[in-house]
């Protein structure tokens, strides 16, 4: 895996300060940087690290310095998320880990689809592979979890009118569908450029998807406010409708 020379920099020195701590297992990279979708405009950079045990307080005040330090390295620093699990906690997906979210230490899961993207495109750029701790997940295990989400989480979120006026989640909420639904019926794990071609299946208009993708590629998008609310209707609807679509498959797809 070549990444970026920036990205590469931010992670050689965050990898050097985990290891100067001494209980560093492994640092692995998964997402858009793994798969070869990375966009520098809008991607996130996605790191799991294994360390040896949970970290204590003293030691969270250490790694919130350790990543402000090495902040300055890098201007896509912003975007690192950084999941902290301890190896003997890695295959359970409802504990909570320490998460270094861009620029705060806050908390998150290792959730079923991370695990599952981590041992089929994920990448060791320091450790052993595969990740100690953590295998492949069965695809009725994957399929299972993105359902739940979607007729769990995304239903709520289908119901909150006013986060529809922001860009980030229109575009994050509607690239969700092609990628959920890939999972539900084939089992196949797509990227976000791979859904975002896949747009007119769930009825996202040409406009709207050219949006996204420009967005998605760095380039600017000016809206009017008569336009944004016209864009926030529809992206809700059609959010609305592929809620409705997906949470009537079974994990065969059917």
């Amino acid at each position: 895996m070549e990444l970026p020379a920036d990205i590469a920099l931010l992670l050689s020195r965050l990898a050097d300060g985990l290891a100067a701590r001494g209980d560093l297992v492994g640092l692995y990279v998964y997402g858009s940087l793994a798969t070869g979708d990375y966009s520098p405009a809008s991607s996130d950079i996605d790191v799991i690290v294994l360390v040896e045990r949970e970290p204590g307080k003293a030691e969270l005040g250490e790694l919130a310095r350790l990543h402000k330090a090495v902040a300055g390295s890098s201007g896509a620093a912003e975007r690192l998320h950084c999941l902290y699990v301890p190896v003997a906690a890695g295959a359970n997906p409802d504990r909570l880990h320490h998460y270094w979210f861009g620029d705060r230490m806050t908390q998150w899961q290792l959730k079923v689809m991370t695990q599952a993207e981590l041992a089929s495109v994920g990448v060791a750029f320091y450790g052993p592979w595969p990740p100690p701790g953590i295998g492949p997940v069965a695809i009725e295990d994957i399929q299972a979890a993105v359902h739940g989400e979607i007729t769990g989480y995304w239903r709520r979120i289908a119901r909150r009118r006013r986060l529809w006026l922001q860009d980030t989640w229109v575009d994050h909420a509607l690239t969700v569908l092609p990628r959920a639904e890939a999972v539900l019926v084939s089992g196949d794990l797509i990227t976000k450029s791979q859904a975002i071609s896949r747009f007119a299946d769930f009825g996202i208009p040409p406009g709207l998807a050219r949006q996204i993708r420009d967005r998605r590629d760095g380039r600017p998008v000016a809206l009017t406010v008569a336009e944004r609310v016209r864009c926030a209707y529809t992206a809700r609807q059609i959010m609305r409708r592929g809620v409705r679509k997906l949470a009537g498959l079974t994990c065969s797809g059917r």
